[in-house]
């Protein structure tokens, strides 16, 4: 059985060990495509199964009820960002991970898969802070070769949207539904699939220059509007990884990245209802064609 693994994410190597992670990451829909063979260590490293001592003190930067009502917290300490989730169950050791600002990240086990993919969605948000790179809340379509992402607080459809848009505008596909990478490559924003694709399983390795993003709010009507740049700003930064950014130090690295993406492409506001006319709205909008 094998102890370490490496992924190619977006253009990056993660290598992954700790046998019992490993095996449970092999079982999971999505992480097999990424799966980088020839690949003998990576950039970027999370070691599960190892000793992590919670600091005496930290300071407490976010809460949230995660996978399985686990509950977690994201904080830290002068020397490291700290994430730790929780059992529901008392007695069965929470999964506790550091990050120093370096390129791994360490933890210890991991107690179940759902715990496991969000950890390490978590470790590689850290690592991918400083390298232009950002996994963003989103369902991003891609039409004539460009991508979408479509942004929007849970429950808003995003998803709905997207289906609207796959199923009225010709050459349209979906490429990730949850949670795809942008990186910035030579100033250019592109996106790429990830294995974090929510409940939709859609799992790619592609990835494409970004041609815009929309920000959803439900409405009883379609009206599409280009946002300015502090709009534009304040549009993108709530789908970025909402702990990492109470870290004042991560979110340092990553608001070059928002300037990238805004400075580069159109951001809009979609006040829209789950119809067929608000995914022509906005595809007009951003290409000026439906064809």
């Amino acid at each position: 059985m094998q102890d370490s693994v490496t992924y190619l994410i977006a253009g990056h190597r993660l290598r992954v060990s700790g046998m019992q992670e490993v095996s449970l990451l092999d079982s999971m829909p999505g992480f097999p495509l990424f799966v980088d063979a020839s690949a003998t260590d990576g950039q970027w490293k999370v070691a599960f199964g190892q000793e992590v001592l919670r600091p005496k003190q930290w300071t407490l930067l976010y809460e949230y009820t995660g996978p399985e009502g686990s509950p977690w917290c994201f904080a830290r300490t002068d020397e490291a960002c700290y994430f730790m989730m929780q059992h529901t169950e008392p007695g069965i050791a929470p999964l506790l991970m550091c990050y120093d600002g370096g390129d791994t990240v360490v933890a210890t086990h991991a107690f179940s898969p759902s715990v496991m993919r969000f950890a390490l969605w978590m470790a590689t948000g850290m690592l991918a802070a400083a390298n232009k790179m950002v996994l963003i809340h989103s369902s991003v379509v891609v039409h004539h070769g460009r991508a979408v992402l479509v942004l929007g607080e849970s429950g808003t459809g995003k998803s709905t949207h997207t289906r609207l848009w796959m199923s009225h505008i010709p050459d349209t596909h979906l490429l990730n539904d949850d949670s795809p990478a942008v990186v910035i490559e030579n100033g250019v924003p592109m996106v790429y699939g990830s294995p974090w694709s929510g409940k939709t399983h859609c799992y790619h390795t592609a990835c494409f220059p970004l041609a815009a993003a929309v920000r959803l709010s439900q409405a009883p009507h379609n009206h599409i509007r280009r946002l300015g740049t502090l709009e534009a700003f304040t549009a993108l930064e709530p789908s970025f990884p909402p702990a990492l950014m109470r870290d004042e130090r991560l979110t340092d690295k990553f608001i070059p990245t928002i300037g990238d993406i805004i400075s580069s492409v159109p951001v809009f506001h979609l006040e829209c209802l789950p119809d067929a006319d608000a995914a022509q709205t906005s595809c007009a909008a951003i290409f000026g064609t439906l064809s």
